[in-house]
């Protein structure tokens, strides 16, 4: 299993065979993850992910006598898995997952609000010497009911 990033989560997995080895293909709300072992005594885990931001498009590829292959293809080589185009064959139908990945990648992006900041003060008004309104004198120089200046003090 791969290591997520923070609030990143895993939505499925399936038994994959892809650039020369059988693994793992899991996908998740950011990326693509293609994961396998080496190795028979000591085991290591590799994988090459791809951000679903880098997906250009998913296709299916059925060839005539083996299973069908999933086709991603990618904004540019600069990528996890260093090609534009990456075949996959998994061990489930292939329609299902370039659904899957294809509703994704139609999702809206989540717009991230900042944060509502609430400020509270307090008001203090003083009554006009003239005729007794309360008035804030520290925002207004006239009082608003008679029009008389206000003075501090």
């Amino acid at each position: 299993m791969p290591t997520l990033a923070a609030g990143e989560r895993q939505l499925d997995q399936v038994i994959a065979y892809g650039m020369g080895n059988k693994g793992t293909l899991y996908l998740t709300d950011r990326r693509l993850i293609f994961e396998w072992s080496e190795g028979l005594v000591s085991k290591r885990y590799q994988q090459v992910a791809v951000a679903l931001s880098d997906i250009q498009s998913v296709n299916v590829n059925h060839p005539r006598f083996s299973a069908g292959e999933l086709i991603i293809r990618t904004v540019n080589t600069n990528n996890g898995f260093r090609s534009s185009a990456v075949s996959l064959k998994i061990a489930m139908n292939p329609e299902v997952w370039m659904g899957k990945i294809n509703n994704l990648l139609t999702r809206p992006v989540p717009q991230t609000t900042q944060p509502t900041m609430v400020v509270e003060r307090e008001v203090v008004k003083t009554p006009c010497r003239y005729c007794g309104a309360l008035v804030d004198a520290f925002r207004m120089d006239k009082c608003p009911n008679c029009g008389a200046p206000l003075h501090l003090g």
